[in-house]
């Protein structure tokens, strides 16, 4: 059974800006492992218990890229917050019987989780993608609540990087989450996101905009293959534009009020 990728989770994107050049470093190692470790990867999988060396080495390579943007506390909390977000997606596979990886961290782009087969249903693909953002989304508000009783300002910019990330995350245009949510209930969702990606691309420069652009482009251009399976009825299509917009509703209020609370907490 081959290995499919599920999601490829993403900071938000962020605004031009001149590079340290110590991270200019690290991001040219990261490519050049991007592009040349795959038979690294193999080996690593091949050891006894390589997959969580795999995992624990990528999650702590993140922290330290982290670390020298934001801080080592930030730097594990913000780590820590995407590892509970691809849990979520373990845990519904889990419980949808479909057998998934271990996480992988690659830094200045996020994670993912792999999924070994195929979702046998437009609901389970929307079940599968759904618990990632919900499990984040928990995550983001315990951590919003801890800034808000401690008036801890790290917390709070833990509470709304962990909103806004997984908002973003519910753009409707695979390999994000929120094209694999809105294909259960729209076939047309993704050219909103497509445009959405085309507008923040070049209004912020981020790289990662357009590795998801090009993610998406084979998805794009084989998505008749997808409509072949069958549509839910509509009162499932219903209930997941619900979900849908009852979880990015919720982001957005809680990025808007983490964000003001931190303008409080410094003022």
């Amino acid at each position: 059974m081959t290995h499919q990728d599920h999601a490829l989770e993403h900071r938000p994107p962020e605004p031009k800006k001149k590079a340290r050049s110590g991270l200019g470093l690290v991001g040219a190692g990261v490519l050049f492992l991007l592009a040349k470790g795959k038979s690294l990867l193999l080996l690593l999988k091949a050891l006894p218990a390589g997959k969580l060396l795999l995992t624990s080495a990528s999650m702590l390579a993140m922290v330290w890229v982290e670390a020298l943007r934001s801080g080592i506390w930030f730097g594990v909390g913000f780590v820590l917050m995407i590892l509970i977000h691809e849990l979520g997606h373990g845990y519904a596979m889990k419980r949808s019987g479909v057998e998934a990886g271990w996480p992988i961290f690659i830094p200045f782009f996020g994670a993912m989780i792999a999924m070994k087969g195929a979702p046998r249903s437009r609901h389970v693909e929307a079940v599968i993608a759904y618990g990632g953002p919900l499990a984040g989304t928990a995550a983001a508000l315990l951590a919003g609540a801890v800034g808000l009783m401690t008036e801890s300002r790290l917390f709070l910019a833990l509470a709304y990087t962990g909103f806004l990330l997984n908002l973003f995350n519910l753009t409707p245009i695979s390999p994000l989450d929120g094209g694999r949510v809105t294909q259960a209930f729209s076939r047309r969702a993704w050219m909103f996101g497509a445009a959405l990606i085309v507008v923040l691309f070049l209004t912020t420069g981020a790289p990662v905009l357009l590795l998801i652009g090009m993610m998406a482009l084979p998805r794009l251009f084989n998505r008749h293959s997808e409509d072949e399976r069958p549509l839910l009825e509509p009162s499932e299509q219903r209930a997941w534009a619900y979900r849908y917009f009852g979880l990015a509703a919720l982001l957005a209020v809680g990025s808007y009020l983490a964000s003001q609370l931190m303008h409080d907490t410094a003022s």
